[in-house]
């Protein structure tokens, strides 16, 4: 991010002051992000809550809570490009120089944040393929060094083949209107077109090291994901298939048949979630990858093809929001736990709630008996009085 020379003597209206590219984003990011952003954040949250439950700890549930996390911090992200077009930030100087100064790191965090999402995902599916390949490997406990560091290896390798977006637009910030308005506009680094259309500054080595890291990203992050997860979840369509070929051999009839019921049923259901995942992610991420390829071989502008990229940008994101509902609510066992921990918590819920009235209730009979009784005074007078008319009644006895 450089800042430009001053322009004080001009003032940008109102249209020229907005933030959004075309009238799409400006609907999408004010209208439709909100709600995607809330219904993700909210779902993962949910998710987490069941996936760090103790009778819940996996190897593919540690994967799962990994994805809720990265998922959370992608959506929470988007938030200052969804603030961006509401009146209260488009038009405040302090907002804006933030988000000049951070907009593209921003945005390279929550692709860092995608991709480990992505890596988790095929993480997940090939702990299901080892499960039904492998029961006993899948049943045997990891050292306590494995998992963190295979979740810290996705991690650290993913932020590694991300981190070139850092510096692959240049932005430049101008002070108009006596420096009272801030504007900013940024250019690929490998663009043949520049400001006042001046050359590129940078070095074709550079430009060139931008263009291989771009496509790097492409095969690793979406392209290959996508191969692979087709072929993790057919291998695992394939193990289901032998096992129940296996466990028909030498049973029963009547055992055969109740395994091949119950067998029929896992089928339909793996093969149904293996559809809905490899499906959901080839929509939502393959028409982003063949618009970021078709925009790095003809090296088209950020103005080309925007709202087509806008298009494939919102599917990503309700690709993101939705993996709660693929992973997680889609499985019967952990709708259950999900349940059972909500009753559970709302349970203690009523009876601290109800100890408490019952507290209250019992503080209150207690002042109030306490009111009604008389007091050390009042008692010692009415023996006082007593005396006094006893006192005065025994000479009359003695008389008599």
């Amino acid at each position: 991010m450089t800042t430009s020379g001053n322009f004080s003597h001009i003032c940008l209206n109102e249209t020229d002051y907005m933030m959004h590219g075309t009238p799409l984003e400006y609907n999408l990011q004010r209208y439709v992000y909100p709600a995607i952003v809330l219904f993700g954040i909210l779902g993962n949250i949910i998710d987490l809550t069941v996936l760090l439950n103790k009778g819940m700890r996996s190897r593919a549930n540690t994967f799962l809570a990994a994805l809720a996390f990265a998922d959370i911090i992608f959506l929470t992200l988007l938030l200052p490009n969804i603030l961006a077009n509401y009146s209260l930030f488009t038009f405040n100087y302090y907002f804006r120089y933030f988000y000049f100064n951070t907009k593209v790191h921003l945005l390279t965090l929550a692709n860092w944040c995608s991709a480990i999402a992505i890596w988790c995902v095929i993480a997940v599916c090939g702990d299901r393929l080892v499960g039904i390949r492998s029961p006993l490997y899948a049943r045997a406990t990891w050292p306590w060094w494995r998992l963190p560091a295979v979740i810290a290896c996705i991690v650290i390798t993913t932020g590694v083949l991300t981190c070139y977006q850092h510096f692959e637009y240049f932005c430049l910030i101008r002070y108009f209107c006596q420096e009272t308005q801030l504007y900013s506009r940024c250019l690929l680094v490998n663009s043949d077109i520049w400001f006042a259309k001046r050359p590129n500054p940078f070095s074709p080595a550079f430009r060139k090291f931008i263009s291989i890291c771009v496509m790097i990203y492409l095969f690793t992050m979406i392209i290959f994901p996508i191969i692979l997860l087709t072929a993790l979840n057919l291998m695992l369509l394939c193990a289901l298939r032998k096992r129940q070929k296996h466990l028909a051999v030498g049973a029963d009839q009547t055992e055969r048949r109740n395994n091949e019921s119950q067998l029929q049923k896992t089928e339909q259901r793996v093969t149904l979630t293996v559809a809905f995942i490899v499906t959901m992610f080839t929509l939502t991420n393959g028409p982003s990858a063949l618009i970021q390829f078709i925009r790095t071989i003809y090296q088209l502008q950020p103005q080309e093809l925007y709202d087509v990229t806008m298009i494939c940008s919102t599917l990503v994101i309700c690709g993101k929001a939705s993996n709660f509902i693929l992973f997680c609510l889609g499985s019967k066992h952990f709708r259950v736990r999900l349940f059972k921990i909500t009753q559970k918590k709302m349970n203690k819920k009523i009876e601290s709630l109800s100890g408490s009235l019952l507290t209250s209730s019992l503080t209150k009979a207690i002042v109030s008996r306490r009111q009604s009784m008389p007091s050390k005074k009042s008692s010692a007078a009415g023996a006082a009085s007593l005396s006094k008319v006893r006192t005065h009644r025994t000479p009359v006895l003695n008389n008599l």
